[in-house]
């Protein structure tokens, strides 16, 4: 499929072509400059997400518009007529080649069109049987299920914008086909994984330029229709045994979708934690608590908009010893809590100590203070979270154990997309390129993680070192 993308300013001659993403606004370091009143410095971007093109406003003064309704972001059918403000005289043309309808083919009616058009009351004057069919279905689904799932689907319909439009597109669809289920699975993986695009998108854009608080916000509405979708499929429901349910909100916080993960990994975490001896992690808990290091180093990753789940890493690197000093390698010799090598820790701001190339403390390495190096590891991780990695916790852990270069070629051979890079995946395509030193080190994190949660359901007699964490379903957890 080609990545073009052509934009024609209306009332200017010719159309433009692009294959990355495009901005237009009022100032001169646009792509597109239209130096009209109703336009914003930087008013909207046409950008590509996958195979595909969506259209979002960049928080501008007089918003953006198709068909007269206001858009925070749109996906782009074969061609879109957009106007800059609800009154404005910018207007564009854009315009999708490669989704242009064949001869003879079923006529493409835009994502917003096709929602009215199934769901809404009226029934459309030129329906299909096809559509018939559909509406009759979803009609007799509306009857069977809860008043409860009926208003969260009006309100992705009519509030979430492209996200609601693709949860229920796809659970529309999947009545159809006979398996209303499967397609809310669906559904709330594709909203997932958009929101995972997201937010990659929001930390690039906060690297540049900042992301206001409104943003955040709306960013947060976003993940509660997530979390409606979890209740209604039963996710945390009851019937999910509690164990699972942490090791649900684990790989939740780390970046993976629940309705995704497959079993076998739920029941190998499950393995890991019986694999795990009390008394090695009280040494490390006990350590933590002592020194306050849970909430220092939580707060730290926070900063950084990583998951505190990060923390166990440390764990495992180290027991949670700001002391601690490796094994001499070819790298260096690595020390600290995070047991960084001296040129990773440089190049994250660390100032090393004259006796780096011994196997001895040094309090004039920066790798033993506790806030400096953990801001440094937190930066390095954060890194490696937003490019390769997409977001993905657990292969950002793998990268840290089998160093960045090794991990990121396997990576990069994998498509550019969160639902693909995730640690599962690289588990079926490459299980033989990776260590079984990394396999195990990912698990035992992630174990070590949910064990923390609530270390009394495993039958361990310990306080978690980090206190409660956020719910995936808006609450917070108390070990």
């Amino acid at each position: 499929m080609s990545f073009e993308v052509r934009i024609e300013v209306e009332g200017r001659d010719g159309v433009r072509s692009f294959q990355d993403t495009v901005r237009v606004g009022r100032t001169p370091q646009n792509d597109i400059v239209i130096d009209e009143a109703t336009v914003s410095g930087s008013h909207l971007e046409v950008r590509r997400v996958g195979e595909g093109w969506v259209l979002v406003d960049l928080d501008s003064t007089n918003g953006t518009f198709v068909d007269g309704e206001k858009i925070t972001t749109l996906p782009l059918g074969h061609r879109t007529r957009v106007r800059l403000g609800p009154g404005g005289a910018a207007r564009l043309q854009l315009t999708v080649p490669a989704l242009a309808p064949a001869a003879g083919a079923t006529r493409i009616i835009p994502a917003a069109a096709v929602v009215d058009r199934v769901l809404g009351d009226a029934e459309p004057e030129d329906m299909s049987e096809r559509t018939r069919v559909l509406r009759a279905r979803i009609q007799e689904q509306r009857a069977e299920v809860t008043r409860d799932w009926s208003d969260r689907t009006r309100r992705l319909k009519m509030g979430a914008g492209v996200l609601g439009i693709v949860a229920v597109i796809a659970a529309s669809y999947g009545v159809w086909q006979g398996s209303r289920v499967q397609a809310q699975r669906e559904a709330a993986a594709g909203l997932f994984y958009t929101l995972k695009e997201i937010e990659l998108d929001l930390r690039r854009l906060e690297a540049v330029a900042g992301v206001d608080d409104e943003t955040r916000e709306r960013q947060a509405r976003l993940e509660s229709q997530y979390d409606d979708l979890m209740a209604t499929l039963g996710i945390y429901s009851p019937g999910t045994p509690p164990e699972v349910q942490l090791i649900y909100r684990t790989i939740h916080r780390l970046g993976e979708s629940e309705v995704t993960v497959p079993r076998e990994f739920i029941d190998e975490v499950l393995r890991y934690v019986d694999g795990w001896n009390e008394a090695d992690l009280r040494a490390g808990f006990d350590r933590a608590r002592a020194a306050g290091l849970g909430p220092a180093v939580g707060e730290i990753l926070l900063d950084h908009h990583l998951p505190r789940e990060f923390f166990y890493l440390a764990l495992q690197e180290s027991k949670l010893d700001p002391g601690a000093i490796g094994p001499s390698t070819r790298f260096g010799i690595p020390k600290g809590m995070w047991q960084m090598i001296p040129g990773t820790a440089e190049a994250y701001g660390l100032t090393l100590g004259p006796l780096q190339g011994e196997r001895r403390a040094d309090p004039a390495d920066e790798r033993h203070d506790v806030a400096k190096a953990t801001a440094a590891a937190a930066r390095y991780l954060a890194d490696i979270y937003e490019t390769d990695a997409q977001a993905s916790g657990l292969l950002v852990m793998a990268a840290y154990n089998l160093g960045e270069p090794r991990l990121l070629r396997l990576v990069r051979s994998m498509p550019e997309s969160p639902r693909e890079r995730n640690f599962w995946v690289l588990m079926n395509r490459h299980r033989d390129a990776v260590p079984d030193e990394t396999y195990d080190y990912v698990y035992r994190i992630v174990s070590a993680a949910v064990i923390g949660s609530d270390p009394a359901l495993f039958g361990f007699d310990l306080e978690s070192p980090l206190g409660p964490l956020a719910d995936p379903l808006g609450d917070d957890v108390t070990p």
